[in-house]
């Protein structure tokens, strides 16, 4: 099989989705609390930036930016691991928690960024988690659209008004 090969991109946003296995059980609270913990670890000591995420029972979406000098993947890399610490070690168990890759897309214009954000933030009413974005916790729709008030502190980007301008 071959192996999927990412380009070396700097200072891009990157569309993220990370699976969890399928034989691993679904995400509650406790999870989604010990994954928000974990990127906040790996932020602090990677330096990249969120500007918008949402988890959900078995996978979750980000808009990221790694940090200068990173890479997607050493970044994500670093997230898988350690919210797989985290989460097992909460669950008491042993072993992967995510499907061995994630899946990437460059953000290449303002009216795609928002795309995305609306995507990630209306994803938990599409699978009929909640009626209305608002109501699941564990998005940064609180950022964009809501209270302000969201699990894990997020990066506004200063974007342009041009929705076709390119990031």
């Amino acid at each position: 099989m071959s192996r999927l090969r990412r380009l070396l991109v700097a200072e891009k946003v990157f569309f993220i989705t990370c699976n969890l296995l399928r034989s691993r059980l679904a995400f509650t609270s406790l999870d989604f609390s010990s994954l928000a913990a974990a990127i906040q670890g790996v932020r602090a000591r990677r330096g990249f930036l969120l500007t918008g995420y949402v988890f959900m029972p078995d996978h979750w979406h980000a808009l990221m930016i790694p940090g200068e000098g990173d890479t997607l993947s050493n970044m994500m890399a670093a997230v898988k691991v350690a919210a797989m610490r985290r989460v097992n070690a909460r669950r008491g168990k042993r072993g992967a928690l995510w499907e061995p890759r994630f899946f990437d897309i460059i953000v290449r214009t303002v009216s795609q960024y928002r795309d995305s954000l609306d995507y990630m933030h209306l994803n938990p009413v599409t699978r009929g988690l909640v009626p209305k974005p608002e109501e699941w916790v564990w998005s940064s729709y609180g950022s964009y659209g809501g209270s302000g008030e969201t699990p894990l502190s997020i990066d506004h980007l200063d974007l342009p008004a041009d929705e076709e301008t390119r990031l």
